[in-house]
């Protein structure tokens, strides 16, 4: 039986991961800041046979991340997979943005993704296995206008599981960076809006639901792969940004809203 900590655990793609491994035999440490929100989802796997410790966690906090860490450790002794979930974003160009935005975005996608993996790394290098499942974006692989921040954390996830991979591979370690497109959760007014099936809800390219995405992330965990990004159509995006800026310029152009 293999254990999880899932970051990010209270709403959106954090809880149907959580759902998702509880379902497939994991046993899951919840994470985030709500309490209330992740007792809810505890109650419930646990209503269906699984098994979950609440850990409630400000990762932006250092020591409350290694508080959690050392928990699940005591109550199960081991910490096979990471999925390094929780992140945030504030629409709007760089030169409006609020700096404590700034900064929050940089430390909870960027900061707190880097030190739950630190954490997480002695009793995975002790036993000689582990996976630590990053969760990017797309924004990670193309630069997204009115999410510059967003993307630049994004960007930096990718660039860091990539290394963090070099690092560990000797040690029996997999790192995975995945790249989410659009996802119908709380994350932002108008992907709320697609999630609610609100009438008037914009319509954006591909989007998917949280379940589809916590199944692929189990399929990860199967199936270890440096970098899997969904949907499948995203990676032409990410591949001509690459080799045809320009067109990438003006095929962007039209999310260049703010509130997206």
């Amino acid at each position: 039986m293999k254990i999880a900590i899932i970051t990010g655990a209270s709403s959106g793609i954090g809880e149907a991961t959580a759902r998702r491994l509880a379902r497939d035999g994991l046993c899951v440490t919840l994470v985030a800041r709500r309490q209330d929100e992740l007792e809810r989802v505890a109650g419930e796997i646990e209503a269906s046979g699984g098994e979950a410790l609440v850990a409630p966690t400000d990762v932006r906090d250092h020591a409350a991340i290694h508080h959690m860490v050392q928990a699940t450790l005591d109550k199960w002794g081991r910490v096979d997979v990471l999925v390094n979930n929780a992140g945030l974003g504030y629409n709007g160009h760089v030169v409006n943005l609020d700096p404590e935005q700034l900064r929050e975005q940089v430390a909870v996608n960027l900061v707190a993704v880097i030190e739950c993996a630190q954490a997480v790394l002695p009793a995975m290098m002790q036993r000689k296995s582990g996976h630590i499942i990053n969760v990017a974006s797309i924004a990670g692989l193309v630069g997204v206008p009115g999410s510059s921040v967003y993307s630049a954390t994004k960007f930096a996830v990718n660039g860091f599981s990539d290394a963090l991979r070099r690092e560990v591979r000797h040690h029996g370690i997999h790192v995975t960076a995945l790249c989410p497109g659009f996802v119908a959760t709380n994350f932002s007014p108008r992907l709320q809006q697609i999630a609610e099936d609100r009438p008037g809800a914009q319509r954006l390219p591909g989007v998917m639901q949280a379940d589809y995405v916590a199944a692929r992330i189990a399929w990860l965990i199967r199936h270890p792969r440096r970098r899997l990004i969904i949907p499948p159509g995203w990676g032409m995006l990410a591949a001509t940004a690459r080799a045809l800026p320009w067109l990438t310029d003006i095929v962007l152009s039209r999310f260049d809203k703010p509130g997206m």
